[in-house]
């Protein structure tokens, strides 16, 4: 489970609990060789909401998969706070810190 906190209420209230077990993209470390951790920070430019535990997945590609369920997970939990996301995203980050890609959460570019 990635649990997305800063020590400050995370938009629109709380932090935000995504659960990824069920995903067939998030993998056990075990038996992986070519496996990496990854993680899902929520930003908005000025605010960023660190991802702690990130995730072990197979591949880079993976890892998008991952987070792009999280955001439809997010945008899901409570439709009518969906101005409140206006602005932020989900940057996926490796674990050296590199920015892998970044997925807007708000209504305007939910598909």
């Amino acid at each position: 489970m990635t649990t997305f906190t800063n020590g400050k209420p995370a938009p629109p209230a709380g932090p935000i609990d995504i659960n990824l077990s069920s995903s067939s993209s998030d993998l056990s470390a075990q038996g992986l060789s070519g496996a990496a951790r990854y993680y899902f920070n929520l930003t908005n430019g000025e605010t960023m909401i660190r991802d702690e535990e990130g995730i072990v997945a197979s591949s880079i590609r993976a890892a998008v998969v991952s987070a792009m369920e999280a955001v439809e997970e997010l945008r899901a939990h409570d439709p009518s706070n969906s101005d409140e996301w206006q602005g932020w995203r989900l940057e996926i980050v490796d674990a050296s810190g590199q920015a892998i890609q970044a997925i807007p959460l708000d209504a305007l570019s939910a598909h």
